[in-house]
């Protein structure tokens, strides 16, 4: 006589917590420079709706998708005169919400939705914080050290340069 166990397959969509904190960092990211350029508010919203259903269909394409727009929006802002700091906190923001958007993906797809993973999540999005951080100060330091008459697009291509670099050393 064989004992039939049940398997249940776990739900394998995009974590919570990060899920959460993906789009609350992409909303941080757009508010900070909304209220300087057009091109931020109409990018962020139509980031914020990309990313969201990428998180929920667990499409890291889609919230890369989402968050390039984002950015396309604060090139865009920077290039109308987006003050700096401002501008590299939506930066920082928005790389901030596509590290979280895709950790969420990968532990909904490794662990499962149910799994209590926060002792991994928070960890993570900490150090990608740190590593923003760290980030936009540095950027910042560069640009006010730098030769003056420098446009804030100048500061923004490096960091948008950087999350490309970012991109291709995950691959």
């Amino acid at each position: 006589m064989t004992d039939a166990v049940d398997a249940v397959d776990p739900d394998h969509r995009p974590a919570v917590l990060t899920g959460g904190l993906s789009i609350v960092a992409l909303c941080l990211g757009v508010a900070s420079s909304a209220l300087y350029s057009s091109f931020v508010l109409a990018g962020g919203v139509a980031a914020l709706l990309i990313v969201g259903v990428g998180l929920w269909m667990g499409s890291r394409r889609a919230v890369t998708i989402g968050c390039g727009v984002a950015l396309a929006g604060l090139l865009g802002g920077g290039i109308q005169g987006v003050p700096p700091v401002p501008m590299l906190a939506s930066v920082t923001a928005t790389v901030l919400a596509w590290d979280a958007g895709h950790h969420a993906i990968g532990i909904g797809e490794q662990l499962g939705r149910e799994a209590t993973t926060a002792r991994a999540e928070l960890p993570h999005v900490g150090a990608t914080v740190l590593v923003g951080l760290v980030a936009a100060v540095g950027s910042y330091v560069v640009f006010v050290a730098g030769p003056s008459g420098q446009p804030v697009a100048a500061v923004i291509a490096m960091l948008f340069g950087a999350l490309l670099l970012l991109a291709a050393l995950q691959r």
